[in-house]
């Protein structure tokens, strides 16, 4: 049997060697290195002969408990269709056999196939698509629940879920530049790297920008009336999704210059009524519309009641007609609110922390995330007037001005968070550079804190997963069970909130 498995695969070998010698150029196709004359652009063929080096690490029984796939079987199969001119319907066989497997449950079995597939058909975007979300996604979450990595201890899943996002991204931007004329896999390669890896940079803002240019980024197919079905452009989705990106850096302003000068592309005085209805926002909550609209409907009488409570009401209106001729245009809504709801709950602080102001910057932070009056929501009392000339009863006032606090409190914790940690960062880069080692201690561990309240507030916020994982590798911090503890309770009540405690005296909360 074993001088049988040898024959086959010395004569594999040789065919393979023969396939090669007779094909002047194929190592460089498959590096996909050659460019059509007198363009930048590559011929996508294929991998180089790495894959052979790829196929046989995946093969490694590096664990006892798993069962996998023999590599001298899969190169034969790998040989044969290469050499054979069948490589497309090989890998299609392939293919099906790897799908039985993930049904089945057999993760380790589908990898060296997966590698297979891709090796010879390059082109079967979901085959690259597929083994990169099966390591980013499902390795990833199958490793915590592992007895072995279990009983290794955290630090060991880290750095197996690490190695199993940044093999689903290799997987993504392998994909990606044999196949650089569609969108999908930069698309993914980069929403992986965000969303998965916890990777918000420029970098993965660039495979965005990369998808973005693609001719069918905004392909979308619709049902036509005869039942077929039809490829029609779009919205601007990677435009949001570049956006969203800075928000949750955060980047505010570039945030909000992707919104305004990008995707919507207002005039100046467009852009400085969003920015009025902003600080509207902020001063009498979200539910400032329900002014706008109770002047423009009233009579002279309910107007002049109005103007009286708020004197420039006016102004409000104006701004509010802007926001809504704008967001009534096809694909500006979302980009409109985004914009709007930066600009009342994180530009005051921002512009603060770029004034240098960075303990008065975490203190509006904290207290717009606790709704605090003396920050943000300083009008809400007017709101109950407002309600009253409606036609609302007390209580149902009193309700409603409650719900708005409690929404700013929820809404305002998704990015805010984030923007605390970075604004505590800051603090720690100001206080090392002057030399004083204890403050800058007490920041980081201040930074440390805010990402793990990110991170328990959301499963699903890798970047703050990321950010507390660097830290503990670098300070040897742990978690916060206080933390921990106060969050899980509020899950009681609803919604979490992971909002830190206003502090008696800012200046006296950095140890």
């Amino acid at each position: 049997m074993e001088t049988n498995k040898i024959g086959i695969l010395g004569l594999a070998g040789a065919l393979l060697i023969s396939y090669n010698l007779g094909q002047s150029g194929l190592v460089a196709l498959r590096s996909n290195e050659t460019k059509y004359p007198d363009t930048e652009k590559r011929e996508a063929y294929g991998p180089s002969l790495d894959w052979l080096d790829r196929l046989a690490r995946a093969s490694e029984n590096k664990d006892d408990n798993r069962v996998k796939l023999d590599f001298s079987v899969m190169s034969s199969l790998m040989v044969a269709g290469l050499a054979s001119g069948f490589k497309s319907q090989v890998a299609n066989l392939l293919w099906m056999k790897s799908d039985e497997y993930w049904h089945q449950g057999l993760f380790t079995r589908q990898i060296p196939l997966m590698e297979a597939v891709v090796t010879l058909d390059p082109q079967f975007i979901d085959a690259w698509s597929t083994a990169g979300w099966h390591w980013a996604y499902n390795i990833y979450a199958d490793i915590p629940t592992n007895p072995d990595y279990k009983k290794k201890g955290e630090k060991a899943i880290a750095a197996a879920q690490l190695e199993a996002t940044e093999t689903g991204e290799d997987y993504l931007k392998r994909g990606a530049n044999m196949n650089p004329d569609t969108y999908r896999l930069w698309f993914e390669w980069g929403w992986t790297r965000a969303e998965k890896s916890g990777k918000y940079d420029e970098e993965t803002l660039e495979k965005y920008r990369i998808a973005r240019t693609k001719k069918d980024a905004r392909e979308i197919e619709m049902t036509q009336q005869d039942g077929s079905t039809k490829k029609m452009q779009g919205l601007d989705v990677l435009g949001r999704t570049i956006g969203h990106l800075y928000e949750r850096i955060p980047e505010f302003d570039k945030a909000r210059a992707q919104y305004a000068d990008d995707l919507i592309k207002v005039t100046p005085q467009q852009r400085r009524l969003l920015d009025e209805a902003g600080r509207f926002w902020r001063k009498y909550g979200s539910d400032y519309v329900v002014i706008a609209n109770l002047y423009r409907q009233g009579d002279a009488t309910v107007k002049a009641q109005i103007k009286n409570i708020i004197p420039d009401v006016d102004e409000l209106v104006a701004a509010q007609n802007n926001r809504e001729t704008i967001a009534a245009q096809t694909g500006k809504d979302q980009p409109v609110g985004a914009y709007v709801s930066i600009t009342a709950r994180y530009m005051p602080a921002w512009n603060l922390m770029k004034e240098g102001k960075i303990k008065e910057a975490i203190a509006d932070m904290i207290g717009v995330m606790n709704a605090d009056p003396k920050y943000t929501l300083q009008s809400l009392p007017v709101m109950a007037k407002i309600y009253e000339l409606r036609g609302d009863a007390p209580e149902a006032a009193k309700t409603q001005m409650q719900a708005a606090r409690d929404f700013e409190k929820q809404s305002s914790q998704d990015l805010g968070l984030h923007f605390l940690a970075k604004l505590y960062e800051a603090g720690m880069t100001r206080a090392e550079k002057a030399g004083n080692a204890k403050e800058a201690k007490s920041y980081a561990k201040l930074a440390y804190d805010t990402w793990y309240r990110s991170r328990e507030r959301d499963a699903l916020d890798f970047y703050a997963l990321r950010n507390t994982r660097q830290y503990e590798a670098k300070y040897g911090f742990t978690a916060p069970a206080d933390i921990i503890k106060a969050i899980k309770d509020s899950r009681k009540g609803g919604a979490p909130n992971a909002a830190p405690a206003l502090p008696p005296n800012v200046s006296g909360y950095y140890g």
